[in-house]
């Protein structure tokens, strides 16, 4: 009789111990595809950013930059004045107010007004 309750308790550590391995695969599953969809993700985001780093160089920016060499020929009175009244401040302002304007334009509801 006790070597039927010895059997009987071995068969019960073994499945117990086959659970706990089942569980542990579990556990290890999920953490895989939990990685494997971050990861995925990040791919995602970084291919967008190399598809808009791509259309970044392509475009060409020569009209805006080459006249600015024209503002170091400026006379020293002139360009004091623009920094008292604020150029430099203004323009960055009306740049980021363009960039703003031109991104907004990308997000599909936000036409509306414009």
């Amino acid at each position: 009789m006790q070597a039927i309750v010895t059997a009987i308790g071995y068969v019960l550590n073994k499945i117990v111990a086959a659970l706990k391995w089942i569980g542990q695969l579990c556990v290890k599953v999920f953490e895989a595809l939990w990685d494997l969809t971050s990861d995925a993700a990040c791919w995602v985001f970084e291919q967008a950013l190399d598809v808009s780093l791509s259309v970044v160089q392509v475009l060409d920016f020569s009209a805006i930059t080459q006249y600015v060499s024209t503002f170091g020929q400026l006379p020293a009175q002139v360009a004091e004045v623009l920094a008292a009244c604020g150029l430099g401040s203004c323009m960055v302002i009306i740049g980021g107010a363009l960039t703003a304007r031109i991104l907004m334009q990308l997000i599909p509801f936000v036409r509306l007004g414009s």
